[in-house]
């Protein structure tokens, strides 16, 4: 991965991490690694009394990039981030409700972030 694609995802992270506390969500891991990858952030969220893991991919789009940021999520990276929750789900001994959100973030040329989106409980 080059310099500038790592600082712009960095940034994108940061942005997400920050959009899902705004939200309400408790930030319980960044860039969490297993066999099956990474996920970019593992959240919890209280949602009507019960309470959620949420496992969030991060898509950074930059002007250069065409697409929509979801339009990076195909299935495979699906089954990723299930068999990755589930990892984390085992090490932590958690047995709640859990859910896979994404988070798109738009950013110009010069660095600046235009928009973000977030997408909850992605699924296919």
């Amino acid at each position: 991965m080059k310099v500038n694609n790592r600082k712009t995802g960095n940034k994108g992270e940061g942005v997400a991490a920050e959009l899902l506390r705004s939200k309400g969500y408790e930030i319980l891991a960044r860039n969490y690694r297993a066999k099956y990858g990474e996920v970019d952030i593992v959240a919890k969220r209280v949602i009507k009394g019960e309470i959620y893991t949420v496992f969030v991919e991060v898509k950074t789009k930059t002007e250069e990039m065409y697409g929509e940021p979801w339009e990076m999520i195909n299935k495979h990276k699906l089954k990723q981030i299930t068999q990755m929750g589930h990892l984390w789900c085992m090490e932590n001994h958690y047995h709640g409700l859990l859910r896979i959100d994404v988070v798109g973030v738009w950013v110009d040329a010069g660095g600046d972030v235009t928009k973000v989106e977030h997408w909850e409980n992605v699924q296919m």
